[in-house]
């Protein structure tokens, strides 16, 4: 029972790498928008929200391959 709630648990955490990278890709552009014109926010929130689901992707697809390995 304890091999089906940590298979349970992992699938939790793959299912979601997506969007915990979409808010820290979210949180560091602000970041570092704060250090550029406030006009540049709108930008910065979008390109860091896009990088962190790039990033997110690439962990599901890696993580997933280890579970079925």
């Amino acid at each position: 029972m304890s091999g089906m709630k940590k298979s349970r648990e992992a699938k939790g955490l793959i299912d979601s790498l997506i969007p915990l990278g979409m808010i820290a890709g979210t949180a560091i552009g602000v970041i570092v928008s704060l250090f550029f014109k406030p006009s540049f926010l709108v930008f910065s929130v979008s390109i860091g929200a896009g990088i962190g689901y790039l990033v997110g992707v690439i962990a599901y697809v890696i993580y997933s391959k280890k579970g079925k390995g």
